[in-house]
């Protein structure tokens, strides 16, 4: 059994919280597709409120493994019409070699500030929406407590518009806290490359998303079939996610707004 690192990042500072009539539309508005030829995964946008500043949460290794200095955010505007335009939004996420973004001291985040406005309005979701250990213990979430889950699976798009592909699940492992000791949990959900970077949330009792984490990585069973004259590999999906706490999520997001407030 491994654990397989999954694939995925984006941007805009002109944009306002994201406004909707219930929290799955809510966190549908703020997560978006992360591309590049070598990598692809989810993304989403949080606003921190002491600076109004937008940041781009995702997973480290999607940015990583991004070759060249930028990469591409699928957009989405709005028309009068209630349709939707797809736009393709290149980014920076290099200056050279040296990356923008902020990556968590131990874990698989990635956070990237951004400092230009976006050709298209981009909703975001407010950072109290991040879940820490206090309102997660509130929450009463625990092993099968129900969960649901937003990205683009294997690159795939829930339409032409490039909306991500809601799925649910529950989480898998005990215990859940101290987050400190148990920095990330499992859920069982259909994993798939594209997944990482993707947010695993629930319904908070303010009505508003509550982001208990973010995907990581999958997990299979891997057996190797030995014949005279070929070797084969199989791989078994487990059906299992790696899901980051979202407490960590915000102390990338510190680290991040440190960082640009000391250059």
């Amino acid at each position: 059994m491994k654990s397989l690192l999954l694939s995925l990042i984006v941007g805009l500072t002109s944009c306002a919280t994201a406004i909707a009539n219930d929290f799955a539309t809510e966190m549908l508005d703020g997560t978006f597709k992360l591309f590049h030829p070598d990598s692809t995964a989810t993304c989403f946008f949080i606003t921190r409120p002491t600076d109004n500043a937008l940041y781009l949460v995702t997973a480290a290794h999607t940015l990583e493994r991004a070759k060249g200095e930028t990469v591409i955010v699928v957009l989405r505007e709005k028309k009068t019409d209630n349709t939707y335009a797809r736009l393709d939004y290149t980014i920076p996420v290099r200056s050279g070699e040296k990356p923008l973004w902020v990556k968590h001291t131990t874990e698989d985040i990635a956070v990237l500030r951004l400092t230009n406005s976006t050709p298209v309005p981009v909703a975001s979701l407010p950072y109290s929406d991040l879940c820490d250990e206090a309102r997660l213990l509130e929450s009463k979430v625990h092993i099968c407590s129900s969960v649901f889950v937003l990205t683009f699976p294997a690159r795939f798009e829930g339409n032409d518009a490039g909306f991500p592909v809601a799925r649910q699940g529950i989480i898998s492992t005990h215990p859940f806290v101290p987050v400190q000791n148990y920095h990330t949990f499992l859920a069982d959900f259909t994993t798939f490359s594209g997944d990482s970077g993707g947010p695993v949330f629930i319904r908070g009792t303010d009505g508003h998303p509550l982001i208990l984490g973010m995907v990581l990585a999958q997990y299979r069973h891997d057996e190797q079939a030995e014949m005279e004259y070929i070797d084969i590999s199989i791989h078994h999906p487990m059906g299992l996610g790696t899901v980051v706490h979202a407490q960590f999520i915000r102390e990338t997001i510190e680290q991040a707004a440190r960082q640009t407030n000391s250059q």
